[in-house]
């Protein structure tokens, strides 16, 4: 009797504790996402995340962002950017402008591979027209890079900056070919000359503040003068000139929405 009597107390000890741990499992249970698609909604967030990095290929360093998941809506193309200098007695090219990293972590919220280019010290002033040319070879180097690394057509890419990068690649690229297979250049406070405006090999975008700090050719007078001058149907028809009235200082936008917005109508 005592041992029939211990059988059924543990019995029913092993029946409660049963009861309780499947209660807790329903309990957890209903809070898992259903899978939908062979992927649980809750764990897309760690499969799709946008990162940054510095990295060092084909030659070059630059500040990368990319998302993590290597799928082909997050390979949409590539920008490539520059930053700020001295004209006339420049550094190699910074990785932590606010305005820079901000367009290229937006970039790369939307699917693009996004990177800013630590560019060559150059000459500037002093070797104008040759440290153009180099910047543009710089940049050649991180679309390549970039290209190789993660998979897309190198001419998927477009180039750009702001101040002494903008006003290096307007140079590039009236002179020279090396970028000629990106979509465009998203020149940001910078300015050039009549007749470079006439030269341009790809698409400009030019945005400045009103005020006329660059001075030169700059905004909508540039874009007034490609279209009086250059030479090039798809240079005139993909190109654009913003003088932004609601800043009157040397790149005092606030412009990620409208460079973003250019970039991604030259890469669709």
């Amino acid at each position: 009797m005592k041992k029939l009597a211990l059988l059924s107390l543990l019995l029913g000890f092993f029946l409660q504790v049963n009861a309780q741990l499947f209660d807790v499992w329903k309990r957890q249970k209903s809070k898992v996402p259903p899978i939908v698609g062979g992927v649980r909604p809750d764990l897309i967030s760690l499969l799709t995340k946008v990162t940054n990095e510095i990295q060092t290929n084909n030659g070059i360093s630059y500040k990368v962002y990319y998302n993590t998941n290597a799928a082909a809506q997050y390979r949409k193309g590539i920008l490539v950017l520059g930053s700020g200098n001295d004209a006339n007695s420049p550094t190699v090219g910074r990785l932590d402008g606010a305005a820079e990293n901000a367009l290229c972590q937006k970039a790369a919220d939307n699917g693009y591979v996004a990177a800013i280019v630590q560019y060559t010290k150059g000459a500037g002033v002093s070797d104008w027209n040759g440290s153009a040319a180099q910047m543009g070879r710089d940049f050649d180097k991180c679309i390549v890079a970039l290209a190789t690394k993660f998979g897309i057509s190198k001419t998927k890419s477009v180039v750009g900056g702001f101040s002494y990068t903008s006003f290096m690649l307007l140079t590039d690229t009236a002179f020279n070919t090396t970028l000629a297979y990106t979509q465009g250049l998203l020149a940001a406070c910078g300015s050039t000359d009549e007749y470079k405006a006439s030269s341009f090999k790809i698409p400009v975008y030019s945005i400045v503040c009103a005020g006329g700090y660059e001075g030169n050719l700059a905004g909508q007078e540039l874009y007034n003068k490609i279209i009086e001058k250059n030479s090039s149907s798809n240079v005139k028809a993909k190109s654009e000139g913003v003088t932004d009235a609601s800043c009157t200082t040397h790149c005092g936008g606030n412009w990620t929405d409208k460079l973003y917005n250019k970039m991604n109508a030259w890469l669709l």
